[in-house]
């Protein structure tokens, strides 16, 4: 058998026909090339196998897998971690592209900070539909910090679009969490639970193109939560609650596990308060603008009744 690559890619797909060629051309055009592409193809009924076919046909390094019917996201995104081979792993969504240098990036990061690490990833730019620059974001998840409970409750206060994990991850370490599960913002839970594993690094470089469209499941102007959820679970459950189920999930994912009791405890309790505090300051924030917007029509109200009666 050939030897195992040092990373594997796993790119899962459904209907990803617009935007493919651009993602597979980027991911061939990486300065590391020590790397594998698993594709699995949830059953697309666009043009997306057919690329996928063309592309495998060009490099060694692209393995095929087309699931039997549409098993939801986070099946297929299950799927290329069991397939990979690599020792370390990321995720690559078909819309997305990831500057020449990513790979080689993120696996010098991991090198230099030793098994302590479990997570690289570069800062994020944001484009549009046809590739233009929006501007840069600030995901604001460097966690190098060697305690648990304080990485976590940074994941709590941070994490809004959630970038990281499509970064590069430590296969060890990923295969000990429960990956992308089958509700809203189960990425919040994933990179929780990976910050109580190890510290999480971003490193300087804009290396990642975050593509803003309105096809994307999250985006699109007609998005609902029970859209959103059909492309996790394929369910057809409607939501309740959301950002409570994930939370939910979150604390009890933290609160299990194969850690010592302190950690999971402490790790829970700090994002529940984090969390929470983050929310009140949310509210805070819209009930002041909504007071400062009362009072403005109501000093503009009182103005325009002393004038008219001068």
């Amino acid at each position: 058998m050939e030897p195992a690559p040092r990373v594997s890619l796993g790119v899962p797909l459904y209907n990803a026909e617009r935007y493919l060629e651009g993602c597979l051309d980027a991911l061939l055009a990486q300065d590391y090339p020590d790397f594998e592409i698993i594709i699995s193809d949830n059953a697309s009924t666009d043009r997306t196998w057919e690329i996928c076919q063309r592309y495998a046909a060009r490099d060694p390094r692209i393995r095929l897998y087309r699931n039997p019917r549409n098993f939801g996201g986070h099946v297929n995104y299950a799927r290329v971690v069991e397939l990979a081979r690599g020792e370390l792993f990321k995720w690559v969504a078909y819309d997305d592209v990831c500057l020449p240098a990513y790979l080689r990036t993120c696996v010098a990061a991991l090198d230099a900070a030793g098994p302590h690490a479990v997570l690289a990833y570069p800062r994020t730019v944001l484009i549009d539909e046809a590739g233009e620059v929006i501007g840069p974001y600030a995901d604001r998840l460097d966690l190098r910090d060697r305690r648990a409970w304080r990485r976590v409750a940074r994941v709590a206060k941070n994490i809004n679009l959630c970038h990281a994990h499509f970064g590069v991850f430590r296969m060890s370490a990923l295969r000990r969490t429960g990956m992308i599960r089958p509700f809203l913002s189960s990425d919040y839970t994933l990179i929780a639970e990976v910050a109580r594993l190890g510290e999480i690094h971003e490193v300087a470089e804009p290396l990642f193109l975050r593509r803003m469209h309105g096809a994307s499941t999250r985006q699109a102007k007609d998005a609902t939560p029970d859209s959103a959820l059909a492309w996790y679970a394929q369910s057809g459950r409607r939501v309740r609650a959301p950002r409570l189920r994930m939370l939910a999930e979150t604390l009890r994912t933290l609160s299990t596990g194969s850690e010592p009791l302190g950690t999971r405890l402490s790790s829970a309790v700090a994002f529940l308060a984090t969390w929470w505090a983050r929310r009140v300051r949310v509210r805070l924030g819209l009930l002041r603008r909504r007071i400062t917007v009362w009072l403005g029509r109501l000093i503009r109200r009182r103005a325009s009744t002393a004038k008219g009666s001068a």
